[in-house]
């Protein structure tokens, strides 16, 4: 199958979901669903269980509750035993959750040792609420799904960082969206299909030479596709459910690897409602200059976490020498031509937009 075909079959698998679901359900296996990446989806997969993120047009559903699409998408999230969500940055109505099972995740804080501590705790509160009572899951299983979700993260990074610049962004989001919504093996062999076209296939090299990194929430991307008129090719995101959801990796052949997967996760910048602003700064932010990326754009956002969070990172940017501008969600162009223009003949360190 070439690129496209694949990218439709992607979609198609994605609309799909519902009666895949159904079908698991009748059969009798226990669904748990996740708003977000904020467990390690590899500890319940070996404990049994189906685990699948809320696809993107669930999330959008439910923010728009006189949609013709809202009631489907409740239905949709009924299918599962459990809704994982955070506790401080969940978008799910609370009329719904109230009428589905709700467990809900609590900030992580620290990296290491003490995060795996807290992260198992975390994590073995949500499997007794589902009546599991072994702590530990069993290693033959839990090195089986690592190993999925292992490749599912590698092709991802692959895909949405080396060859960006071949697709939309509307393509990558789909991407993202896919990744871990879809029933694992399927997945895999979707992106594995996607990632050897994409790696056979030759394309110019005329790809822009500024990498940026996008600070926003759960909105579209195609209005990013823009940013290519101004010689930048967006290779990061700091997104709800984007290309951060596959930014830790593990060792499959670890003698202790459900320790590992753990210490590995502690290391996740999760989302602003997940970990706090400094962490998270030194995660990603202070970073980048080692990835050769050398805008963020931050876009303003509905969601209080965000914008608590936008001020100090853009400071934190312009302190070690990255450029950053912040844009408001509905003047995204405008403002970012403005800023362009200005960057290209700026005679100041501290660029801003009209707001």
């Amino acid at each position: 199958m070439d690129r496209s075909t694949v990218i439709e079959t992607i979609q198609q698998e994605l609309d799909n979901l519902f009666a895949r679901f159904s079908e698991i359900k009748q059969g009798g296996k226990k669904i748990i669903f996740t708003q977000c990446d904020s467990v390690p989806y590899e500890v319940f997969v070996a404990h049994g269980f189906i685990v699948s993120k809320l696809p993107r047009w669930v999330m959008t559903a439910l923010c728009k509750p006189d949609s013709s699409m809202y009631k489907r998408a409740v239905e949709y999230c009924s299918l599962a035993d459990v809704l994982i969500v955070p506790q401080y940055c969940t978008i799910i109505p609370r009329e719904v959750l109230q009428q589905l099972t709700v467990h809900a995740i609590p900030h992580y804080e620290g990296f290491a040792q003490d995060a795996v501590v807290n992260l198992h705790t975390i994590l073995y509160s949500v499997l007794q609420s589902l009546g599991v009572e072994q702590e530990y899951p069993d290693d033959d299983s839990l090195r089986q799904a690592v190993a999925v979700y292992e490749e599912i993260r590698k092709i991802m990074r692959a895909l949405t960082t080396m060859y960006a610049a071949v697709f939309t962004q509307s393509q990558l989001q789909l991407l993202c969206d896919a990744a871990f919504s879809l029933v694992p093996q399927q997945s895999l062999q979707l992106l594995q299909q996607l990632y050897h076209t994409v790696e056979s296939s030759t394309y110019s090299d005329n790809e822009p030479t500024q990498k940026a990194l996008v600070y926003s929430d759960f909105s579209n991307w195609d209005i990013y596709d823009a940013c290519n008129e101004f010689d930048i090719v967006i290779v990061e995101d700091d997104s709800c459910n984007g290309r951060r959801q596959f930014d830790i990796s593990c060792h499959t052949s670890s003698q202790n690897l459900y320790y590992e997967l753990l210490y590995a996760c502690s290391f996740k910048s999760w989302c602003p409602g997940m970990r706090k602003v400094h962490e998270r700064c030194e995660l990603i932010y202070k970073a980048l200059p080692n990835y050769d990326v050398k805008l963020v754009i931050f876009i303003q956002s509905f969601l209080n976490s965000r914008n608590e969070h936008l001020q100090y990172l853009y400071e934190q940017c312009l302190l070690q020498g990255t450029d950053a501008v912040i844009l408001q969600a509905d003047a995204i162009i405008r403002q970012f031509t403005q800023y362009s223009t200005a960057l290209k003949a700026r005679h100041h360190f501290d660029i801003t937009v009209d707001l």
